[in-house]
């Protein structure tokens, strides 16, 4: 049985991995944070044929972690 993945899933799991490494106040823009997170190990073949993108998953993730805030439209600053 192959194993099923989740975007939402595997897109939070690399941000709380990666903000560990983000001093405060630095800034991404969603398609630095998604270009980081298609070359991790997070990133999984399948996404890549899924409906929804990244870059809507890498917005659910910053929300969930609670550590960014957003400085404008598709830049987000870890606190």
């Amino acid at each position: 049985m192959a194993e099923r993945y989740s975007l939402n899933e595997q897109t939070l799991q690399f941000i709380l991995e990666f903000e560990k490494g983000v001093e405060a106040r630095k800034s991404y823009t969603t398609q630095e944070l998604v270009d980081q997170f298609i070359s991790s190990t997070y990133h999984r073949v399948q996404f890549d044929s899924y409906k929804k993108t990244p870059n809507s998953s890498m917005w659910y993730a910053i929300r969930r972690s609670n550590k960014w805030v957003r400085v404008e439209n598709g830049t987000y600053m870890k606190k």
